[in-house]
């Protein structure tokens, strides 16, 4: 077994989330674990290493997450069948 690289534990969430590119667009994606340094997202856009967007978490009602906005850079990105792409992120500031 590998060594785990991460400094925080993340927590599995599975919830709607937007990603907001540098030039304003905005798409849809699903956030899949969130630590308090970094998120794991997929996406249906690719996004490059060192990246920044901006992300905004949409938990639905009753749930134990709170929205959530915040500037990201991208370690690395994936791609998945069907198009995706999972995404691996550093959070850098709450927005």
């Amino acid at each position: 077994l590998g060594q785990e690289k991460r400094g925080a534990r993340r927590v599995p969430i599975h919830c709607p989330m937007q990603i907001i590119c540098a030039d304003g667009t905005t798409y849809s994606g699903t956030a899949l674990d969130l630590s308090v340094d970094g998120i794991l997202f997929e996406s249906p856009i690719s996004l490059a290493p060192a990246q920044a967007a901006q992300v905004r978490l949409s938990p639905p009602a009753r749930s134990a997450i709170s929205p959530l906005s915040a500037a990201i850079e991208v370690i690395r990105c994936e791609p998945l069948e069907g198009g995706q792409f999972r995404i691996a992120a550093a959070l850098r500031a709450l927005c």
